[in-house]
């Protein structure tokens, strides 16, 4: 390791600008997840036997 490398490694903001976050981020992590959540209900609840229990529970 030449000095220059020590000096990068041992500087905080430097190392902290090189390190990646991975492949998402935490903003991109939730609107996944809600995303996902939402496609999920609306799969779920337009199937007709999900559909006739849920009349069923309001009559």
């Amino acid at each position: 390791m030449n000095k220059l490398d020590q000096i990068i490694a041992n500087n905080a903001r430097a190392s902290r600008g090189r390190r990646k976050s991975g492949f998402l981020g935490n903003r991109a992590r939730v609107l996944l997840l809600t995303l996902t959540s939402l496609l999920l209900l609306f799969v779920f609840m337009t199937q007709p036997p999900v559909r006739a229990a849920i009349e069923a529970l309001f009559e």
